[in-house]
């Protein structure tokens, strides 16, 4: 009877592991797609880096200045910088339980997505997906090694 309340205990271990790097996991994807848009944006005011805006459980309302207004790309550093580090004090309140959302609610964002601004080809959106994925890949065998070291 011992050994099956230790291994109920070692069950019990296991699962809050499991719990505990999926939430992580979750946040490093967020991340970094959250990362790869706000750096993949093309930047003229610095208005659309600025508007990628990180929210947990509904995806934000309206639009927003941009951080540091600029011209000609001159803030584009700045503006990135400052929405990546929206982004992650946002992702960093994740606990699991409900959802991530990344959005830019600017009325030209699409436009820019499809290639209207010759400073980035079309498709950063998607291209920031597929960072994510990597991401997931990379972490999805972090956490199958863990868990097989578990057992």
């Amino acid at each position: 009877m011992a050994d099956l309340r230790q291994f109920a205990g070692r069950i019990r271990v296991i699962g809050q592991r499991i719990e505990q790097n999926a939430d992580a996991m979750v946040r490093k994807v967020a991340l970094a797609v959250d990362s790869a848009v706000v750096i993949g944006t093309p930047v003229d005011t610095g208005r659309a880096r600025s508007n990628w805006q990180v929210n947990i459980g509904s995806p934000a309302d309206g639009t927003r200045e941009a951080y540091s207004e600029g011209k000609d790309g001159s803030t584009g550093g700045a503006n990135a910088q400052a929405a990546i580090d929206q982004g992650k004090a946002e992702i960093g309140k994740y606990r699991g339980g409900s959802s991530i959302h990344i959005t830019n609610n600017l009325p030209y964002i699409g436009r820019l997505n499809d290639g209207w601004s010759a400073q980035a080809p079309a498709g950063f959106v998607e291209k920031a997906v597929l960072v994510g994925v990597a991401a997931a890949q990379g972490a999805g065998s972090l956490l199958q090694t863990s868990l097989r070291e578990e057992l």
